[in-house]
Formats: structure tokens, sequence, C-alpha cells
């Protein structure tokens, strides 16, 4: 089983070092903040979703890193 990296970058960008040699740079979003993102849209798009109008913009961007976080450990396994 290939190991992976607990937060890597959700896009990474190759990079070419001062030797020539290729390697992925980590500009750009990292993957648990990509999940809590995709996470949102998933919160407001069901006609299920909880909107709920006592819910706070904290309290929503709680459940979206909860989500995340849940994503990012199923990924470790």
């Amino acid at each position: 089983m290939k190991t992976r990296a607990i937060n890597t970058p959700a896009f990474p960008v190759p990079v070419t070092s001062h030797d020539g040699e290729p390697y992925w740079g980590s500009s750009g979003m990292d993957l648990r903040d990509y999940f809590a993102a995709k996470a949102m849209a998933i919160y407001w798009a069901g006609p299920d979703s909880p909107h709920d109008i006592s819910c706070t913009p904290n309290s929503i961007a709680e459940w979206c890193y909860l989500m995340a976080d849940a994503m990012m450990k199923a990924r470790s396994k």
C-alpha cells in the first residue's frame, strides 16, 4: 500500500529545482482545505441540506472541516 502524506497540496505544481530535476512544489491550497470547500458546496447544494436559519458561518465552517477531517482520515487507511 502506498503511504500518503497527511496534508499534501490539493493541486501540486511541477517545479524544476536548481539542479534541473523536477519535483512537486507545494504552492496552492492544501488537501484538507480543498475537502472542506467541497463539503461546503455539498452543504448548500442539496434539497435536503441542513439549511437552518440558526446556523452561523462559524458553525457551518466547523461542520465542513469535520467532514474534511473525516475524508483525510479515510484517505490515510
